[in-house]
């Protein structure tokens, strides 16, 4: 027989006993599930994309504009928001960019206080108020009634060549997607 192979005679070797400890009460593991750090809960809610109201919460008390669907453009500060998105601006302010024959003026019109219905709202975003006036310094700006004068005309056009898709479309069988009151 060789060494060190096992033999008949050889007594087997005895199992240790593993240490066994109770299991936790149910307090201690909500206890457990709640250690995280305030940085990892952070960078959690960072790379989370909120697709819903949640995600205008850090938009409060900050400048924003807003494109409504009937093509106005509104900047000012928010100040609060529903579940429906329905906002509340303050030091509201309605602007009118010209393009076209008209492209490189602009009108301004203060509106105050201005509640939004959120269905009325195309996208919005933050206003970065040290470079908000840049593209301005360049344009012209003009009376605000003379604004809309000529955006309600450029508005009758755009209806009636999309009109006339329409109806071209339909010949083919196809649809096309518009309505008068999506402007924007």
């Amino acid at each position: 027989m060789s060494e060190g192979l096992p033999t008949d005679t050889q007594q087997p070797i005895p199992e240790v006993p593993a240490e066994t400890s109770p299991a936790p009460t149910k307090k201690e593991s909500k206890k457990q599930a709640k250690k995280i750090t305030e940085g990892e809960a952070d960078l959690y809610l960072d790379q989370y994309n909120f697709t819903t109201t949640a995600a205008i919460v850090s938009s409060v008390d900050r400048k924003i504009f807003v494109l409504l669907r009937d093509g106005k453009l509104l900047f000012g500060v928010l100040r609060t928001f529903d579940q429906y998105a329905n906002l509340i601006l303050q030091h509201c302010v309605e602007r009118i960019y010209l393009t076209g024959d008209h492209k490189g003026k602009y009108a301004e019109e203060d509106r105050g206080i201005f509640m939004i219905r959120g269905e009325n709202v195309v996208m919005l975003g933050e206003v970065d108020i040290d470079r908000e006036d840049q593209p301005l310094e360049t344009m012209q700006q003009i009376p605000f009634a003379e604004a809309q004068a000529i955006k309600k005309q450029t508005d009758d056009n755009r209806c009636v060549t999309e009109t006339a898709k329409i109806k071209e479309f339909a010949r083919h069988g196809l649809t096309h997607d518009f309505h008068k009151t999506d402007m924007y």
